[in-house]
C-alpha cells in the first residue's frame, strides 16, 4: 500500500513556488489592473502633453486642461487688470469691551480704509515664469513623482501661485505708517537711564497694536492670487502682564551689565573702547509675557560699529612701480586693505554683553573682543614683484598732440597720469575706459572737443582719445591680442599720419581693450614730454613676431557743401568758421603676431571716415563782430578730435 501511495505521488522539484488557483487570479488581476492604469495614465499624459493637468488653480481661475497661451492669456489679461486697481486694507475698530479697558484719555482708532496703489511697492507680474509654474504640475520630478501628481490632480485641486516681484522695503514701510496711525502702545515696566544707571518706569496701561507681520503675509498671498477683494485687519490688544518682581530681576541685570564697565574691541595694537554710557544706549526692554525682557537694539549696535568700521577699514594700496630704461623699480610700497567683519561684530558684542549676566556663556569674554579683520592683499604687492616678470622694455608707442588747446592738453595728461603704473596679468583684458574710471570735473576734467554724433561739441575729458590711440599702438607694437578697436566717425589731424591707426572712445562705449597675452605681467608706464606722448609697456620678451602693413587710403570723397547758419550776433556779411570740414576716406592695415610657428592674432584693422563740411556762422544783423581775441576758435579749425 505504501509502495503505491508514493507511485501516486508526484516528485516535486526543489526551487519551484507552487501557486493555487486563487493565488494566480489575483496576480492576474494585479497585473492587468497595473497594466489598465498604466494605459490610463499613459494617454492621460499624452491627452495633457500640451495642456495643465485637471484641477490646478490660480486663485479663482481653473487652468486645468487649458494650453500654455491660453494660461498666458488668461493670467495676462488678470494681471493687467490687477494692477490698475488699488489694494484695499479696510481697517475695524476694538470692540466696546476692549475699549472700555483703555485708560479713559485714550482715542482708540476709528474704522477706515487704506489703499495701496501696486505701484507704490513696485509691483510686478512675470508672467512667463507662472506659466511655466502651472505647466510644471506633474512635470517637474522624477517619474514616481510625477504620477503621484497626475493622480491626485484627477480628484483635488493643485494650487499654484503667481510669481511677483515687489519692494520688500516700499511694502513693509507702508504697512509701518498704516499701523502708526493706529496703534497705541501698552505701556508697561520698562528700563529707563539716567545718572549713570537704569531705572523702572511705572506707569502701565493696556495697548494696541497692529500685526504688522501677518498683514503683510495676508497681502501677499492675496497678490501672488491675483485676488483684489478687500483685506479686513483689525489691531490686537495687549494688556501690560509685567510682574513687579519680574521687572526688579530685569533691572538688577540691566545695571550688572553696565557695572562690569568698559567693553574693550580690539584689533592688533588698535583699541576702541564702548564705555558704560555708550552700553547703555544700546540696551532696552520689551514685555515677554511676564517678564521684562532686555535685548540690544540692533540699529543701535549697528551704528557703534559701522563707526569701529570707519576707523578700521581701508581699500588695500597697490606699490607703484617706476621704470627708468630697462629697470622698473618699487617707488612706493604696498598696503593691505582690511574690511571689518560687522555681522560678526554685532554678534560678539551681543554675547559678551548678554556674558555679563548669562553664566552659560562661558567661553566669551565680558570686557574684551578681538575683532574679526578680514585683510586683502593689493593687486600690485611689492613683496611679490619680483615674479612678476618685469625684466624690460617690451615695446612703446608716441603720438603728437601737437596745437591741441590748453584743455585738451590738461585732459590728456590726467588721462596719462591714470593709466601710469597699470599691472595687466598674463591673459587678463586691459579696459581703457575701466582703468580711466569717472570721467567728469570731479576727477579733475575740463570741457574740451569731442566728437559724438558726427558733431564736434565740449564736453568732460576732450583728448582722452589721445590716450587711446596711443594705447593702440603701444599694444599693436607689443602683439597684443586687441580685442575691442573703433576708428572716429571722421578724420582726425592730430593722429595722421600714418590715416587708420586712431581708436576712439566714448563712455559706456566704444572702448578700447586688448588682452595680455605674454606669459608675464605688463607694466605700462607713461611718459609726456612737450608735445608728444608715450607708453611703454614693461614685461618679458618671447620669440614672437609682430608684422604691420602700411595703412592704405581708397574711396576718397571730398566734404559736401558747407553749412551757413544764420546769427544776428554777427555784422551783415560777417562769416566766422565753426567747423572745418573733412575728406571722407577708408584705410586699412594688415596686423600679425605669431610665436613658434603658432599664429596669436591675425587680422586687418578697417576704418571708415565720413566727409562732413564746413560749417560757418554768416551775419544776419547789425551788431559789431566780435573781437576775435575774446572768442578762443573752435577745435574743429585745427582738426577736431576728442
Amino acid at each position: 500500500m505504501a509502495k503505491k501511495e508514493k507511485k501516486n505521488k508526484k516528485e516535486e522539484k526543489p526551487g519551484k513556488l507552487k501557486l493555487s488557483k486563487k493565488m494566480k487570479f489575483w496576480l492576474f488581476f494585479a497585473i492587468m489592473a497595473v497594466a489598465i492604469l498604466a494605459v490610463a495614465f499613459g494617454g492621460y499624459s499624452v491627452v495633457f502633453s500640451k495642456k495643465a493637468f485637471l484641477n490646478v488653480k490660480l486663485g479663482d481661475w481653473d487652468l486645468g486642461g487649458k494650453s500654455r497661451g491660453q494660461i498666458s492669456a488668461v493670467l495676462s489679461r488678470e494681471s493687467e487688470q490687477f494692477l490698475k486697481n488699488p489694494i484695499t486694507l479696510k481697517y475695524q475698530p476694538l470692540s466696546n469691551e476692549e475699549k472700555a479697558k483703555l485708560d479713559a484719555g485714550a482715542k482708540p482708532a476709528e474704522a477706515k480704509d487704506y489703499q495701496i496703489l501696486p505701484s507704490d511697492v513696485g509691483l510686478s507680474f512675470d508672467i512667463g515664469k507662472s506659466v511655466d509654474n502651472v505647466m510644471s504640475v506633474g512635470r517637474d520630478g522624477g517619474v514616481a513623482h510625477d504620477f503621484w501628481q497626475q493622480l491626485i490632480s484627477l480628484f483635488w485641486k493643485q494650487k499654484i501661485e503667481m510669481s511677483v516681484t515687489y519692494n520688500p522695503e516700499a511694502l513693509t514701510k507702508k504697512i509701518s505708517e498704516i499701523s502708526a496711525g493706529i496703534d497705541q502702545s501698552e505701556k508697561d515696566y520698562a528700563l529707563k537711564y539716567e545718572n549713570g544707571q537704569f531705572v523702572l518706569t511705572s506707569e502701565k496701561k493696556a495697548g494696541f497694536r497692529v500685526n504688522q507681520e501677518n498683514l503683510i503675509d495676508n497681502l501677499k498671498t492675496q497678490i501672488s492670487n491675483l485676488k483684489s477683494k478687500e483685506i479686513v485687519f483689525k489691531a490686537e490688544f495687549y494688556e501690560p502682564k509685567i510682574t513687579e518682581k519680574n521687572a526688579n530681576e530685569g533691572l538688577a541685570e540691566a545695571n550688572q551689565i553696565l557695572v562690569a564697565g568698559d567693553l574693550n574691541l580690539k584689533f592688533e595694537e588698535q583699541n576702541f573702547a564702548l564705555e558704560p554710557d555708550t552700553i547703555a544706549g544700546m540696551i532696552s526692554s520689551r514685555p515677554e509675557k511676564d517678564d521684562m525682557k532686555i535685548y540690544l537694539v540692533a540699529e543701535k549696535v549697528a551704528k557703534q560699529v559701522s563707526a569701529v568700521a570707519s576707523e578700521l577699514d581701508r581699500e588695500p594700496k597697490n606699490a607703484i612701480l617706476k621704470a627708468d630704461g630697462a629697470n622698473v623699480a618699487i617707488d612706493q610700497m604696498s598696503e593691505s586693505g582690511r574690511k571689518l567683519d560687522q555681522p560678526q561684530t554685532i554678534i560678539d558684542i551681543e554675547n559678551a554683553i548678554f556674558a555679563r549676566i548669562d553664566n552659560k556663556i562661558s567661553n566669551t569674554d565680558p570686557k574684551i573682543i578681538r575683532l574679526r579683520v578680514d585683510l586683502k592683499v593689493p593687486d600690485i604687492d611689492a613683496n611679490q614683484i619680483a615674479g612678476y616678470g618685469l625684466k624690460e622694455l617690451v615695446a612703446t608707442g608716441t603720438t603728437s598732440f601737437a596745437k591741441s588747446p590748453n584743455n585738451r592738453i590738461h585732459n590728456i595728461t590726467i588721462g596719462a597720469n591714470v593709466i601710469n603704473g597699470t599691472l595687466i596679468k598674463p591673459g587678463e583684458e586691459f579696459s581703457t575706459l575701466k582703468r580711466l574710471g569717472t570721467i567728469d570735473a570731479s576727477t579733475g576734467y575740463l570741457p574740451e572737443l569731442v566728437i559724438k554724433n558726427n558733431k564736434t561739441i565740449p564736453e568732460y575729458g576732450g583728448g582722452l582719445c589721445q590716450v587711446s590711440t596711443t594705447l593702440f599702438r603701444s599694444a599693436l607694437n607689443a602683439g597684443m591680442k586687441i580685442t575691442q578697436r573703433q576708428n572716429h566717425a571722421y578724420r582726425v589731424s592730430y593722429y595722421e599720419p600714418p590715416i587708420g591707426m586712431d581708436a576712439t572712445i566714448y563712455d559706456p562705449a566704444p572702448d578700447f581693450k586688448f588682452v595680455n597675452n605674454y606669459n608675464s605681467y605688463i607694466l605700462i608706464q607713461s611718459k609726456i614730454v612737450g608735445s608728444k606722448i608715450t607708453f611703454e609697456f614693461y614685461g618679458t620678451k618671447d620669440t614672437r613676431v609682430v608684422e604691420q602693413s602700411t595703412p592704405e587710403m581708397f574711396d576718397v570723397n571730398g566734404p559736401p557743401s558747407a553749412i551757413e547758419v544764420p546769427s544776428d550776433t554777427l555784422a551783415a556779411g560777417e562769416r566766422q568758421l565753426l567747423e572745418k570740414g573733412h575728406q571722407g576716406a577708408t584705410a586699412k592695415f594688415h596686423y600679425k603676431v605669431s610665436r613658434d610657428g603658432q599664429i596669436l592674432q591675425e587680422t586687418d584693422f578697417l576704418s571708415k571716415y565720413v566727409a562732413l563740411p564746413e560749417k560757418w556762422l554768416v551775419g544776419t544783423g547789425g551788431a559789431p563782430a566780435p573781437d576775435p581775441s575774446a572768442v578762443p576758435p573752435a577745435e574743429g579749425q585745427a582738426g577736431p578730435t576728442t
